[in-house]
Parts: structure tokens; C-alpha cells; sequence
């Protein structure tokens, strides 16, 4: 019976061990402007990046540069259609996510091929790094233009990523939860003695 009792313990103490976080990304601000807030996501295969419509009518669909707004990949990420807000969306990244990616505002006007708009970056595995997205570019996060600003060349600017803020939070949980894990096993291990 005690043996059960430590063996159902443990178990429990390693349920909490997920490393999967939630990356938060705001469609549209309350600005009113047409963006992705952050513009450069950083997100772990694992991780559930969630979009909030703040403003305005909204898509996201996948796409295969920044400035390219259209989609290419009839499997990629998709929200299914234009929304207004409130609305939030969940996008489970899949576990062989890799690399980086691009999204983009497919209503009329909000991206325009060639020059871009509101469009973002997605990085996998960045949040890990904490700057592996200013890597990417040659930027390190956080310069952040003002809303509606459109930098020449079209490029989209480095913002301040919640996927990095993520990335302390997830450090957190993990010491956090090696820590109920290392006191189950401990008082386990007391028990069956």
C-alpha cells in the first residue's frame, strides 16, 4: 500500500514537469492600427501561441516571406476567416515546428505584396534563446516603432516579444516544478522507510 501511495505521488509530481507556455500576441492594438503585437513571435514547439483580437477586422494566415501577403500553403497556419474583436484564437505549435515562419493580415489592404504591413514572424525554438529572434535579423528585440509606421525596405521592426517574457516564465515553472518533484520523491521515499 505504501508503495502505491509513493509510486501515485511521483506520478502526480511529474504531470506538472509540462514545459509548454502560452505566447500572447494582440491582432490589431488599441491604437486602432493593423498589427501583430509582437511583430517578431518567438515560440518552442509545445508552446500555444494565442491571438487577441484587440481591434478591428482581422485574419491570420500563413505565408512564405514578410512582404509576400498571400498564402501559399493551403495546410499552413490559418485563423479560418476574418473576426472582429473579441475574439481569440489558439495556435498549438506543432512539436516538429522548426525555424521561422511568417503570418499575415489577409483583409483588403492590410498587407500588400511586395511592401508588406501588417504581417509578423514567427521564430520556433526563440523563446529558448531569449534574443535567437534579434539573431535572426541582425537586431536584438525591442525596438519598437510607433503604430501604423511602416520602416523603408518594408521590413517589419523587432518589438518587445512576449515570447521572451514567456521564456523567464517558463524557467520559472521548471525550477518550480523540478522542486515538487525532488519533495515527492523525498517524502516518498521517507514514507517507504
Amino acid at each position: 500500500m505504501k508503495t502505491a501511495f509513493a509510486a501515485i505521488l511521483f506520478l502526480a509530481s511529474l504531470a506538472t514537469f509540462s514545459d509548454a507556455a502560452d505566447v500572447p500576441v494582440n491582432v490589431g492594438n488599441a491604437a486602432g492600427a493593423n498589427v501583430f503585437e509582437p511583430a517578431k513571435i518567438m515560440a518552442n514547439p509545445g508552446d500555444n501561441i494565442v491571438f487577441t483580437w484587440v481591434s478591428g477586422k482581422h485574419s491570420i494566415f500563413e505565408t512564405d516571406s514578410l512582404t509576400d501577403c498571400k498564402t501559399t500553403n493551403p495546410t499552413g497556419i490559418s485563423s479560418g476567416g476574418a473576426f472582429a474583436s473579441p475574439k481569440t484564437w489558439t495556435y498549438p505549435v506543432p512539436a516538429t515546428a522548426t525555424g521561422k515562419t511568417w503570418i499575415y493580415c489577409a483583409v483588403p489592404g492590410h498587407c500588400v505584396p511586395g511592401t508588406g504591413g501588417m504581417a509578423a514572424t514567427i521564430i520556433y525554438g526563440g523563446a529558448a534563446g531569449g534574443a535567437a529572434g534579434g539573431a535572426a535579423n541582425g537586431t536584438m528585440p525591442g525596438g519598437a516603432m510607433p503604430s501604423g509606421a511602416m520602416p523603408s525596405g518594408g521590413a517589419m521592426p523587432a518589438t518587445p516579444s512576449e515570447g521572451a517574457k514567456s521564456s523567464a516564465s517558463r524557467n520559472y515553472q521548471s525550477f518550480a516544478a523540478a522542486g515538487v518533484v525532488l519533495s515527492s520523491m523525498c517524502m516518498a521515499a521517507a514514507y517507504i522507510l
